[in-house]
């Protein structure tokens, strides 16, 4: 296994590997299929109380919330707004998720199943080697 590019490494030890790692994939690969079986298996089947189309809503949630502005203002250009990155990671955060997880819990008062979906969503693009976008590089004096 390679060191990564993406991070510098450690002072001491071996370095880190890159995020197209197997060991991450596998483990995004695992999580999907935690997510899936519990959403869409136990939820659906078992308890019978979950909303299909609201979770499966859920699930494209992410994409739709994300490529629909930036494909909006990329009409006729070749690439993404400056903004588009940003807006792609806010939606593909697991950070974001869990506040709207967490939030959306505590005002209904319940968990609310259907939004693992968009978990699910996240972790299924991590296992197919889909992680957070970078930014357009930033000028050296106007880093500092």
């Amino acid at each position: 296994m390679t060191a990564s590019s993406d991070a510098p490494p450690p002072p001491w030890g071996p370095g880190f590997l890159r995020l197209t790692a197997w060991p991450y994939r596998a483990e995004m690969a695992v999580a999907t299929v935690v997510v899936f079986v519990l959403v869409f298996y136990w939820r659906l089947f078992v308890v019978r109380d979950l909303n299909l189309p609201l979770a499966v809503g859920w699930l494209v949630f992410p994409d739709v919330a994300a490529f629909l502005p930036i494909g909006l203002a990329s009409r006729g250009r070749s690439s993404w707004p400056a903004w588009g990155p940003s807006v792609y990671n806010a939606f593909h955060s697991f950070l974001t998720f869990g506040a709207v997880l967490l939030l959306w819990s505590v005002v209904v008062g319940h968990i609310e199943w259907p939004l693992l979906g968009w978990a699910g969503h996240i972790t299924a693009d991590r296992a197919a080697g889909f992680y957070l976008r970078a930014g357009p590089p930033v000028p050296i004096e106007e880093s500092r």
